[in-house]
């Protein structure tokens, strides 16, 4: 079976608007919708997990009315750290759905509305062959690091890492204890290695709206 959680459950501090940034209207429709169709509309995803704020469930709701999200499973996250509504969701999907090893579990965060289906199937295939896939996108322009003085820094085999992150359910439970403040992501949580046979080439679209400034960019 293949599991997605959608993670829509942040605030957006950053993004300074009304309403939350996950119910913001982005050409007609609320941000979370748009991740949402575009995991509806592949062939290869048995169930979806939507993972919404409390405080706002009744708003999340009237989005949520058409046919097509009946089959949607929703369950509250948490709005200070993702990581936190990952946990929520894995403790939620365990009590409904009777998982095994080689289930593979997405997750994704909602704010990147331009994720495609390519990317999401070439998650699932990757997973299904190595344990895991992580989407990442190469770096094309030049890195500094600036303290005294600037300092460039090699390029080659650096990443910036994008949504969906996949694995093998399995690895849910090699779960290693680390310093929560640490925590960025699905595998540094699972204190999972990536190699490049785990990797999934993303887009330049697969942005993550963070502030205002980015609506520039739909």
């Amino acid at each position: 079976m293949v599991y997605a959680i959608i993670l829509a459950a942040g605030s957006g501090e950053r993004f300074n608007k009304s309403p939350i940034k996950p119910l913001f209207l982005i050409k007609h429709k609320p941000l979370f919708l748009h991740s949402l169709d575009t995991f509806l509309s592949s062939n290869k995803i048995d169930q979806i997990l939507l993972v919404i704020n409390k405080k706002h469930q009744s708003s999340f709701s009237k989005y949520l009315k058409a046919l097509k999200y009946k089959k949607v499973l929703i369950c509250y996250g948490d709005s200070s750290a993702r990581y936190k509504s990952l946990i929520n969701a894995m403790k939620y999907l365990k009590q409904v759905q009777p998982l095994s090893n080689r289930d593979i579990i997405l997750t994704h965060d909602a704010a990147r509305i331009n994720v495609t289906t390519d990317i999401i199937n070439m998650n699932i295939s990757v997973a299904q062959k190595t344990g895991c896939a992580s989407t990442v996108l190469p770096l094309h322009d030049s890195i500094g690091e600036i303290k005294n003085t600037m300092k460039y820094l090699d390029r080659t085999h650096k990443y910036l890492i994008q949504t969906p992150q996949t694995i093998q359910y399995k690895h849910w439970s090699e779960i290693k204890v680390i310093n929560p403040q640490k925590i960025t992501d699905l595998f540094t949580y699972l204190n999972i290695k990536i190699k490049q046979t785990n990797l999934v080439l993303g887009s330049l679209w697969n942005f993550k709206i963070t502030t205002v400034e980015d609506l520039k960019l739909i």
